[in-house]
This record gives structure tokens, sequence and C-alpha cells, in this order.
């Protein structure tokens, strides 16, 4: 389970640095989520508990300020 987990982060985060050299941020931002997402349900596939939630349905986001808004410092 683990080395699965491990893999699929692992690809991710490659996959996103490749993005961001490209300046695709708001895809690099993408593909991390949904690996997150991914190796959260290997994880819980063996373990039987429902994911936990990032954000709640209701958040709302104190601004509109987005890490992604500026280029990934070098």
């Amino acid at each position: 389970m683990y080395q699965k987990m491990y893999t699929t982060l692992f690809n991710a985060i490659t996959d996103a640095l490749d993005l961001m050299e490209c300046k695709d941020y708001a895809a690099a931002r993408l593909r991390l989520l949904f690996a997150q997402r991914d190796a959260e349900e290997i994880y819980i596939s063996e373990d039987g508990q429902p994911p936990l939630e990032i954000c709640p349905p209701d958040h709302q986001p104190k601004d509109s300020f987005s890490p992604l808004d500026k280029p990934f410092p070098r």
C-alpha cells in the first residue's frame, strides 16, 4: 500500500515540477491535488475509514490571494 502511495505522489510531484517549469501553475496545483486524493483513496481502501475533507463545503477563503498568482521562486 505505502509503495503505491509513494509512487503516486512521487510521479505527481515530478509532473508538477515540469508544469511549473512551463509556468503552468494552475495545472501543477491540480496535478498535486488529484494525486493527494488518489493517495488518500489508496490509504482508505486498506483502512476502511472515510477520507478527511480538505476544506468543508461551506468554507470561504479569507482573501483571493493564491500563491500560484506569483512565479515560483528559484
